[in-house]
């Protein structure tokens, strides 16, 4: 990852938002913004390009599954990778939706190199061009 992306944190706790968004900080060059509610990350998505979306499952709002088909009914997000983190057992819905998860308690270790998989597999800022 060369040039900065725009990784947006959708996360209820803040403890892990902020564990997260620091991790991001200092071993990436990824530029996280954090944001606590499904809707208000629906609303936030339908108005800013993004990189990357790192999605709780269970959030106040709307849960993660509705942000998903929310952001790919719209053809400005439709193609934003996702990486769903989750403490619910979706494994079966996750999998037959061909969704990339990581399962809480992540090991942040994972979690960064899944991040850097997904902003490597796209241009970086393809969302914003």
């Amino acid at each position: 990852m060369d040039t900065s992306a725009c990784v947006l944190i959708v996360e209820d706790d803040e403890f892990i938002a902020s564990l997260i968004a620091d991790a991001l900080r200092e071993e990436t060059n990824a530029q996280p913004l954090i944001l606590h509610n499904g809707r208000d990350a629906i609303r936030f998505l339908a108005e800013q390009p993004i990189d990357l979306l790192i999605l709780d499952y269970q959030l106040p709002g709307a849960n993660g599954i509705e942000v998903y088909d929310t952001m790919r009914r719209n053809p400005r997000t439709a193609h934003t990778p996702v990486l769903f983190i989750t403490a619910n057992d979706k494994r079966a819905e996750f999998q037959r939706r061909g969704l990339t998860y990581i399962r809480k308690p992540f090991n942040l270790f994972e979690l960064l190199a899944t991040v850097e998989q997904r902003l490597n597999a796209l241009p970086i800022n393809a969302a914003s061009t």
